[in-house]
């Protein structure tokens, strides 16, 4: 039996886990140890560092695996880059994960093949930063270059906001640099795509609920983004440069883009599928189990056959919030609607302290639900948001 090391054991690989025995491959469930639910479903438990490609690639020649695979998180991904290239595996290369997973690399990347993307500048120390400010328009943007899920970054409405989150940023990052970014301002939506040897699979654009914060950061999406019908060769063109420019081939990716004076921007891009029940819309929109479709091509198996004709159902994915800090007491989660509900899951437990959500890592569970019109998929989604109850008491 073939083997695939899942990079990540934690409950948002689960489902790429079970797409793989589902598919009959043996799954290698590869992270540091700890309690992490993956391990509980492998069919061989691998501790390894996934931040550490020598080490992924050494633990994944020792299991001989065929494949290698993650989905959902940036964490993993240089290390999966990095084993594939020097196993001869499918998936996407060294040289282009080290481009998704630096965000001035990348931005470098876009201007030189001419995507769309804001302009930036490399910053070194904080004199640098000040020189910078001075030729800038506010508000701007501060990026660590290398952390996800909008950790060292900030936006500066001022002067003094820069100065004041620099430190921050620099905190956050493993690099002696970071980027100051110039702030577009526009609709922010996301595209997810797959590439299979050299030719796009498919492009679907979906909108994008942000949650208040600094920055803002996804709460949910709706499938497809129907505002962005007029802009589908736009978005498509944009995505077509990007994938020339980063060098992905055999993977998943996800794109978060910016609509702005009828112009489509790039903001980031990364070589593998969305988060916030991005990978489960992807496939009722398409009518496949998606999590199988990376799997399938990890493997090397054909896959672009399996999107010809999608039966385009629409979805809405919304996670859960804690509306107080506290100690989880109970969870009610109301009635569900029917077939239209297709997921309403927590990741907390009574007894679990709970906070509300300053980040994606804060959430406490999803919702996703599907319906014959956006509309349908809005009346479905406030009626199970409107029937959860957590109830959480004061800390002691």
């Amino acid at each position: 039996m073939k083997k695939i090391m899942i990079l990540g054991a934690s409950y948002s690989l689960l489902p790429l886990i079970d797409a793989a025995k589902r598919l009959g491959y043996s799954t290698v469930v590869t992270s540091i140890p700890g309690n992490y639910p993956g391990f509980s479903v492998a069919d061989e438990v691998c501790y390894a560092d996934i931040t550490n490609p020598a080490e992924v690639l050494e633990a994944a020649r020792k299991h001989q695996v065929s494949g290698i695979a993650t989905c959902s998180m940036d964490v993993g991904l240089r290390s999966q880059g990095y084993t594939a290239t020097q196993m001869g595996l499918c998936g996407p290369s060294w040289e282009a994960v080290q481009k998704c997973t630096n965000k001035y690399e990348m931005k470098k990347a876009f201007v030189k093949a001419g995507v769309n993307t804001a302009a930036f500048v490399q910053v070194r120390s904080l004199e640098e930063l000040k020189e910078v400010l001075e030729k800038m328009c506010f508000p701007v943007m501060i990026k660590a270059v290398d952390q996800m899920g909008s950790r060292g970054i900030f936006r500066c409405d001022t002067r003094e906001d820069a100065l004041r989150f620099y430190p921050q940023t620099m905190v956050a990052t493993k690099q002696d640099y970071c980027i100051v970014e110039e702030f577009l301002e526009g609709t922010i939506f996301g595209v997810e795509a797959m590439v299979e040897n050299g030719r796009l699979v498919y492009v679907l654009p979906v909108s994008t609920l942000l949650h208040e914060g600094n920055p803002p950061f996804p709460m949910g999406h709706a499938v497809p983004w129907v505002k962005g019908q007029p802009f589908a060769e736009k978005v498509r063109k944009q995505v077509e440069l990007a994938v020339q420019a980063l060098g992905t081939d055999n993977c998943p990716m996800n794109f978060d883009m910016m609509l702005k004076d009828g112009e489509i921007y790039i903001i980031e891009g990364t070589a593998r599928a969305g988060a916030t029940g991005l990978s489960q819309q992807v496939g009722m929109y398409f009518g496949v189990n998606y999590y199988e479709m990376i799997v399938r091509l990890s493997m090397g198996e054909e896959v672009s056959s399996y999107f010809q004709q999608p039966p385009r159902v629409c979805s809405e994915v919304r996670l859960l919030e804690a509306k107080k800090e506290g100690i989880v007491e109970e969870i009610i989660p109301g009635t569900a609607v029917g077939e239209n509900l297709v997921d309403l899951s927590f990741n907390i437990a009574p007894g679990d302290t709970v906070c509300p959500m300053t980040n994606g890592r804060d959430r406490i569970g999803q919702v996703i639900v599907k319906g014959n019109s956006p509309e349908n998929c809005g009346r479905f989604l406030k009626e199970v948001l409107e029937r959860i109850e957590v109830k959480t008491k004061d800390e002691q």
